[in-house]
C-alpha cells in the first residue's frame, strides 16, 4: 500500500474529492480530479507433488505427459501465480474511461509478465490485451492448478472489441483478435502467414438462474512456400457455455462445449497440419467440460471438474501427435480469513497419441493465497 500512500497523500480508502459520492471499498480518488484508482492482487504459494512424470512442473498441462512409459516422482514449490493489478476509471463525455493492467510472475525465470493491459471506453469499446471474445471468462474454473483444462477455450491476446447491450440482461460483442500461426508445416519449406486477424463474436444472456453464451470465430491461415505457390485454410467454430445457480446459489454448475476447425488455436494448440498427400488441412477439434463448485458455508468450498478433448488428426502428422486428452480436478478450500484461503487439490490427466501410445499423470497440490 506504500505506492497508494505516495500517490494519494492524506487520503484514506473511503475519502473522496469534495462533492463526490462515497467510493466503493478499495478505491481511491486522485486529488483534484475525477479519476479513481484501485491497486490490488494476491500472493499465492504452491506445493506440488507429482506421482508421475510431466513436462510442466509449475502447472498441469496434460499435453506434456510423456507417453513412453517413463516413471518418477517429484516435489516442487513456486509462487509464480502471485498477481498485481492497477485499475483506473475516469468519467468522460463518451462514458467511463477505464485503464486496466495486470501481471503475474510466469515470465521467463519467474520474471513479471503482462496478463492484461487494455483501455475500455463507455463500456462498449475495448482495445489492448485481455481474454478472447470467443471464450467465457466468467466460468474459468476455480482450480488451484494454474493451467486449467486442456481442451478448453482459455487465451489472452491483443484484441479490439465492440460490445452492444441488446436488453438489460443480454448483449452482443464482436472483435478482431491476434491470429495464431501455430500449425505443423508441410514437408516443403515455407512460412506460415496470417493475412487477416481472427474475427470473433458472442451473444450472452444473464438471468437470476445464471447465464448462457454462444460464441464463434472465423480465421484464415496461409502457408507460403519458399519457392512458388501457397496454400490456405479457412478456420471456424463455435462455443456453447454457461452457468446454472443451484441450491439457492450455494452451487454453480458450469459447462462448455467447443467444436471447430482449428479450435485449438484458442488454447495454444495446432490449427492445421499436412494431410496424407502433404496438403495443408485444418484440424477439427472437440472440447467438452463440466464442473460443479459448492460453497458449504462461509469457510469451506469444493470443486469437481472434468474435461475431454479430441483432435481429428491427419495422416500426415507424426505418431506422437496428441489425439485425445482427459483432465480431472477436485479440491477443497478453507477460507480461513477475508481474502485468504488454503486448499488441497487432486489432479489426474491422460494423453493419448495418434499411434496409440498413452500416458497418465497424478498430482497433489497444496496452495495458500492472500489477496488485497
Amino acid at each position: 500500500m506504500l505506492f497508494t500512500a505516495l500517490l494519494l497523500p492524506g487520503l484514506t480508502a473511503q475519502q473522496t474529492t469534495e462533492g463526490a459520492a462515497e467510493l466503493p471499498p478499495g478505491w481511491w480518488m486522485i486529488p483534484k480530479t475525477k479519476t479513481k484508482v484501485k491497486l490490488g492482487g494476491y500472493v499465492k504459494a504452491d506445493l506440488i507433488h507429482d506421482f508421475n512424470p510431466i513436462g510442466s512442473p509449475d502447472f498441469f498441462d496434460v499435453s506434456k505427459i510423456p507417453t513412453d512409459g517413463s516413471e518418477g516422482q517429484t516435489t516442487h514449490l513456486n509462487a509464480k501465480e502471485t498477481r498485481l493489478f492497477l485499475d483506473v476509471k475516469t468519467p468522460s463525455k463518451v462514458g467511463e474511461m477505464r485503464l486496466y493492467v495486470e501481471g503475474d510472475f510466469y515470465g521467463s525465470s519467474s520474471a513479471f509478465r503482462m496478463r492484461h493491459a487494455y483501455v475500455e471506453i463507455g463500456g462498449k469499446w475495448l482495445a489492448g490485451q485481455t481474454w478472447s471474445n470467443f471464450m467465457d471468462e466468467s466460468i474459468i474454473p476455480n482450480t488451484l492448478d494454474f493451467e486449467k483444462p486442456a481442451a478448453y477455450a482459455f487465451v489472452r491476446h491483443p484484441i479490439i472489441r465492440y460490445k452492444h447491450a441488446i436488453t438489460d440482461d443480454a448483449y452482443f460483442a464482436i472483435a478482431v483478435e491476434e491470429p495464431s500461426t501455430n500449425a505443423q508445416s508441410p514437408a516443403q519449406s515455407g512460412t506460415f502467414e496470417s493475412p487477416l486477424p481472427d474475427l470473433t463474436a458472442r451473444y450472452r444472456i444473464t438471468k437470476g438462474w445464471g447465464h448462457v453464451q454462444l460464441s464463434g470465430y472465423a480465421a484464415y491461415l496461409k502457408y507460403r512456400y519458399t519457392g512458388e505457390g501457397s496454400e490456405e485454410v479457412t478456420l471456424y467454430g463455435g462455443n456453447l457455455s454457461g452457468l446454472f445457480n443451484v441450491l439457492g446459489k450455494k452451487g454453480k454448475l458450469t459447462y462448455q462445449a467447443i467444436y471447430g476447425l482449428g479450435a485449438s488455436r484458442y488454447r495454444g494448440g495446432l490449427s492445421a497440419a499436412p494431410d496424407a498427400d502433404g496438403n495443408l488441412a485444418a484440424l477439427p477439434d472437440l472440447g467438452l467440460t463440466v464442473g460443479y463448485e459448492h460453497r458449504w458455508n462461509s469457510a469451506f468450498s469444493s470443486l469437481i471438474l472434468y474435461n475431454y478433448g479430441s483432435v481429428d488428426n491427419t495422416e500426415g502428422q507424426p505418431g506422437s501427435a496428441v489425439a485425445d486428452t482427459k483432465y480431472f480436478a477436485v479440491n477443497t478450500l478453507w477460507h480461513f480469513a477475508e481474502n485468504a484461503f488454503v486448499g488441497v487439490e487432486y489432479l489426474w490427466g491422460q494423453r493419448d497419441d495418434l499411434n496409440g501410445d498413452n500416458g497418465a499423470a497424478n498430482r497433489l497440490q497444496f496452495s495458500v493465497r492472500y489477496g488485497f
